[in-house]
């Protein structure tokens, strides 16, 4: 990356994830959470707060909740995701552009992007795209092979090269649910009715899925789940 003042901040995902999934495959694309830390040479420690010291006297210390300890979820990686983004140099360059308010909810963004990245690694991409190409059927794949959330893997496969045009989104009824697009545009919004998708975007790929929904604790029981049919469009390549 430039040292330049003149920094593109228009590069500023391109840059960050190019460096995550740099990270990755030094550590042989890890994907439990804790060995990845380990792997980086990360340590970990129990506290009442989440939160991450890149520059710790000794290393890098991030601090979870004993539940987030030494375990594989996404907490523990968004708080590696921090310590990513300043070995990056473009924490500093974040905060000097927008300052410590919004440069702050700018960094909190990236990290909570690059949980998809850190947990659905690069090579697992490449061979879902190389067999079902940028489609519904690719994320398919990734979500099982990962346990990650339909839209999770949505967002990877669709962020994956910031500089393509892609886009993609999922419907629950007749409403849009999720949406996730890079340099393109979709002719519908989240929450907007759209009873027939395939008739106004016939170019993406339809699955159907089905999910559970309703809540959890922090051990994982669901309590007034149910089973909702959804729709998954795309995610796919918009023509140039």
């Amino acid at each position: 990356m430039s040292d330049s003042d003149n920094y593109d901040f228009e590069r500023l995902p391109i840059d960050f994830f190019q460096f995550v999934k740099d990270l990755q495959t030094h550590a042989k694309h890890e994907q439990h959470s804790y060995r990845l830390a380990r792997a980086l040479q990360i340590r970990a420690r129990v506290a009442l707060h989440n939160s991450a010291i890149p520059n710790a006297e000794g290393g890098p210390l991030i601090f979870l909740q004993p539940w987030y300890f030494a375990g594989n979820n996404d907490v523990m990686r968004h708080e590696i995701a921090h310590v990513m983004l300043w070995w990056s140099g473009l924490e500093s360059r974040i905060i000097q552009e927008y300052g410590l308010e919004q440069g702050g909810k700018v960094i909190e963004r990236l990290c909570n992007q690059a949980i998809a990245f850190l947990r659905i690694p690069q090579p697992l991409v490449n061979a879902a795209v190389k067999r079902h190409g940028v489609s519904a059927r690719a994320v398919q794949v990734l979500m099982k092979q990962t346990g990650a959330p339909y839209q999770m893997c949505m967002e990877r496969l669709i962020f994956d090269d910031p500089t393509a045009e892609r886009a993609g989104f999922m419907t629950s009824g007749k409403y849009i649910s999720a949406i996730a697009i890079c340099n393109s545009k979709l002719p519908f919004w989240l929450a907007h009715r759209v009873p027939e998708p395939q008739l106004v975007v016939p170019e993406a790929s339809l699955i159907q899925l089905y999910v559970i929904t309703g809540c959890s604790d922090l051990c994982g029981d669901q309590a007034g789940s149910g089973r909702d049919r959804v729709r998954a469009g795309g995610p796919f390549a918009s023509a140039t």
